[in-house]
């Protein structure tokens, strides 16, 4: 039930977002039928409209609805405010100062000889 639910709410948002290419598809399969049933300038043959202005009106309407939705959403202003007062956000311990030098480096003879571990008390 929830992946059904799922699906459902999914195909809802696609269908939404490529409605107008939805509504193109749909002109393009069903052209003929609309050019000759639907379209307005059928009995105009020398002005080649094929059903455009029915696919124009659709685009239109679709268009339309969605503005209609997208201004009937409410709109929300974001402020920051600083809620913590300056006291409480300055540190309370005096800074730390760091004194930092260089030493040249100490040069050691490398050991030559063989490390032997201590022997065991056995």
């Amino acid at each position: 039930m929830k992946y059904f639910l799922i699906i459902c709410i999914s195909l809802g948002l696609l269908l939404q977002t490529f409605s107008k290419s939805l509504i193109v598809l749909q002109f393009r399969t069903q052209q003929s039928f609309i050019a000759q049933v639907l379209c307005e300038n059928r009995n105009k043959p020398e002005m080649h409209c094929n059903g455009k202005c029915y696919l124009k009106k659709k685009l239109d309407r679709d268009a339309s609805q969605d503005k209609n939705n997208s201004s009937n959403k409410e709109r929300y202003e974001v402020m920051f405010v600083n809620a913590l007062p300056e006291r409480l956000t300055a540190p309370s311990a005096a800074p730390v100062v760091h004194i930092v030098f260089y030493a040249e480096p100490f040069f050691e003879t490398p050991v030559h000889t063989i490390f032997h571990p201590p022997q065991s008390l056995v």
